[in-house]
Parts: C-alpha cells; structure tokens; sequence
C-alpha cells in the first residue's frame, strides 16, 4: 500500500509505457480501499509519460552514471557562457551535437531492449531534451528526477521552460535557503572639528584630485564596459554560428525526410497502377468465366 504520492511516482515512473495506466489503476484502488480519498485523487492525476520522456525516464533510473560525461560536458559548456570565453564556447558548440547524438543513440537503444522502441519523433525529442539539458540547470535536475511527462526543447538562447515536465512539483526545498541576510549599518565615529584654520588652496588642490579621480574612474567603468560588451558580441557571434549550424542540420533532415516521401510516394503510385491493372484482369477472368457458364447453360 502506497502511503504517499511520492511513492506511487516511483513505482508508476519505473515501468514501461503500457503498463503505467493499469499500475495507475490499481494503485488508486489500493489508496480507496484504504480510505484515502486524497491520496487517491492525487494518484489518479498523474500523467502518462510521453514515449521520449518514458525513454529518457528509464535511462536516468537504470543507467544514470552514463549520464554523468554529458552532465561534466554541460558543466563545461555552462562555465563558458558565464564567463563569456567566446572561444570555449565556439569548440563546445560544435561538439555539443556530436555528444547528444550518440547518447540518444544509446537511450533509444536500451529503450528498444527494455520496452517499445522509438521512433524517429521520439527519438528527436530525446535529442531535444538532452540538448536542454546541457543549456540549463533547471531542465537538468528535471531530467534527473526520471519523472518527465514530456520532453524539454531548448529555443538556443534564455532558459528552458520547465513547467509542468515532471510528475509532481518538488516540494522539499528549504525555505530557509531562501532568506538573505540583510547587512548591519553603523555610524562612523567622529565629530565636529575645532577652530584649525582652513586652508582654501589645499581644499581646491583636493577638489581637482578627487575630480581626476572621479573622471579616471568613468573612464575605466566605461573601458569595462566596452571589453564587457565585445565578449557579448564574440558570444552571440557564437551562438548565432550554433543556431546557423542547427539550421544547417535540420534543413538536411528535411532534405532527407523529402527524398523519402518522394521516393514512398513513387512507391505507392507503382503498386497502385499494378493493383488497377491486377483488378481490371480479375474482372475479365470473371467475365469470361461468366459467359463460359452461360455457354454451357443452353
């Protein structure tokens, strides 16, 4: 009996896709039976996984340390864009595609050996939720929770919509982490001063230093800026180059996807014409089959 909706998100989260809504089920009936009509109602409310999050679900539970390369990669790459190494992020980028392709390879894989295979829809939100996961720490602990209801997609720029992706919200974060501290404020010691006389000359030889300074100090703010603002640049030149090279890459697959349907289509016409031409020599044969029976008849 199951005692909580966690416990019911481990088990229903575990097996593969045509056994979630009979376990739903059953597991609903156990939490009624036992009077909890809440329990029940939250059970009963949990969604089926999608065929991509049902695969990616079943590698994170069974195969999670062959998850960690691409978690250190997604490090890596993460690092870069927070210290706006244009070049870092220029070599990852490009292996960025290589290292998601042969891990949803292998997820689509061990979901043909363990459950349904995917097909070339799944497989590309697989792919698209791997990709995610590497742009965003948020989509990465979603992944990792290997309770997804769907797949993640990532747009190359922002963060990765996480609402709704996984079973239920997590609800242990502590609230204690999310209050700072506020600083403390003192006064200065000090006072009014005695009768020193003033010195006008050194009060204005003081005002010029303090304006050099405060003139010296614009000018590094804004040389900071620029070199602040050409990182930016090199930055986005980057990822345009990724989201140009994506482009690329989809165009290819659509490339592909029409050369398929051309050649289908060119299939299907073939085996049409012979079906038209088979059916018109059934007609005969039965016409002539006809017409013999009706010989012998007279």
């Amino acid at each position: 009996m199951i005692l909580h909706v966690r416990a019911a998100v481990e088990q229903l989260y575990a097996v593969p896709p045509a056994r979630f809504t009979p376990l739903r089920s059953e597991l609903v009936a156990e939490a009624r039976s036992a009077g909890e009509k809440d329990l029940a109602a939250s059970v009963g409310a949990l969604r089926k996984p999608t065929l991509a999050a049902w695969a990616v679900n079943h590698f994170v539970r069974e195969h999670a340390d062959e998850l960690e390369e691409l978690r250190s990669f997604a490090e890596l790459l993460r690092e870069a864009q927070r210290s706006l190494d244009a070049d870092q992020l220029r070599l990852l980028g490009r292996e960025r595609a290589t290292r998601v392709d042969a891990l949803a390879d292998r997820i689509a894989q061990v979901a043909a050996q363990d459950g349904p295979g995917l097909g070339a829809g799944a497989a590309q939100e697989v792919r698209e939720t791997l990709t995610a996961l590497i742009a965003d720490e948020d989509a990465e602990a979603s992944v990792l929770t290997g309770a997804l209801v769907k797949s993640l997609s990532y747009s190359g720029f922002g963060s990765v919509d996480v609402a709704d992706v996984v079973a239920i919200a997590d609800l242990d974060a502590d609230d204690d982490d999310a209050a700072a501290g506020r600083p403390s404020l003192s006064v200065l010691p000090g006072g009014a001063g005695g009768g020193d006389p003033v010195d006008l000359e050194e009060r204005r030889r003081s005002r010029r230093t303090a304006e050099r300074a405060r003139l010296q100090s614009t000018l590094e703010t804004a040389r900071a800026d620029l070199r602040a603002a050409d990182r930016q640049v090199a930055v986005l030149t980057a990822r345009q180059e990724e989201v140009v090279e994506g482009i690329a890459d989809l165009e290819r697959r659509l490339a592909t996807a029409r050369a398929r349907l051309e050649k289908v289509t060119g299939e299907l016409d073939d085996a049409t014409g012979i079906r038209s031409q088979r059916e018109q020599e059934e007609a005969a044969a039965q016409q002539g089959l006809d017409a013999h029976d009706a010989h012998d008849g007279a």
